[in-house]
């Protein structure tokens, strides 16, 4: 077999793998200091409700009380099963700090092998 035909039955074989698709959650919300972030970024992922949170320190501008705000926040993103959105949810609110929290969720599609991952990592129920 010639050099082209191995690499393209490589990627045939690496095509019909990644064809397999899997859906997941990603919800984020932003704290204003970062012990916040890394406290409840690690309750997450230690209850189970999240498999994976990931924090980044950003610049928010709002406004608040009729007042133009710019503050230093911390956004985590938390991936999880859509099975485990109530309980993340409610985890993510009973921990938070702000009055009015953002918390905000967009469904993703992932390769099936993060998605076992995830899966195993992930518990629908305390």
């Amino acid at each position: 077999m010639s050099t082209t035909s191995t690499q393209t039955a490589t990627l045939k074989s690496a095509s019909a793998q990644d064809s397999h698709w899997a859906t997941l959650c990603v919800v984020t919300t932003t704290v204003g200091h970062s012990a916040e972030a890394e406290d409840m970024a690690r309750a997450l992922v230690a209850a189970k409700a999240a498999a994976c949170v990931q924090t980044e320190r950003i610049t928010s501008y709002y406004e608040w009380d009729g007042v133009l705000q710019t503050a230093p926040e911390w956004r985590l993103v938390c991936k999880t099963l859509p099975e485990a959105l109530p309980r993340l949810t409610e985890l993510l609110r009973s921990h938070h700090s702000y009055e009015v929290p953002q918390i905000t969720m967009r469904t993703e599609r992932c390769l099936n092998d993060y998605a076992k991952w995830l899966k195993q990592q992930v518990q629908l129920e305390a």
